[in-house]
């Protein structure tokens, strides 16, 4: 299977062993949940001394539009709700980056696909940004589920 053609919204039985391919749809799904949640409580932003602000409707309706829409942005994915269930698979499967601290080039390359994907932005546009290899960046992917699939089959995790 082509890492860019795994849909993000597709609903698989569970293989009965790890797989790189089930690796990856956990990832992108635990982007997919990290992007449901408010932004203030998402892991990509860095944490401030300012305790965080309540902002209402009124509040935006001056602002320039760049920010309006970024606001509104962020109000379209609090109302999604989130489980705990879905808190706790996400934050597992991010600890399974850590599989790779040994290999950061897969490392990378797996976490900003899964990204992508699940943030619905284009892999192409970020590798040209980068001016990464396509080939390279997916193979590095590809491998660093691997690595990962392989690992949790030797801890004997279970499958889900």
């Amino acid at each position: 299977m082509r890492l860019s053609t795994i849909a993000a919204d597709s609903q698989g039985l569970a293989p009965p062993q790890w797989s790189a391919e089930w690796v990856q749809r956990r990832l992108i799904e635990a982007y997919s949940v990290e992007r449901r949640l408010p932004q203030a409580r998402r892991r990509l932003l860095v944490a401030s001394a300012w305790p965080s602000m309540a902002v209402e409707f009124s509040d935006i309706v001056g602002r320039a539009d760049g920010d309006r829409k970024d606001r509104f942005h962020s109000w379209e994915f609090t109302r999604l709700g989130v489980s705990a269930a879905d808190i706790s698979r996400m934050e597992q499967a991010h600890d399974w980056l850590r599989i790779l601290k040994p290999y950061p080039e897969e490392r990378l390359c797996l976490a900003q696909w899964a990204a992508a994907v699940a943030y619905r932005r284009s892999v192409r546009k970020m590798l040209a940004k980068r001016g990464w290899s396509r080939t390279t960046f997916y193979r590095y992917a590809s491998g660093g589920a691997h690595v990962i699939a392989l690992e949790l089959n030797r801890q004997a995790q279970p499958v889900g």
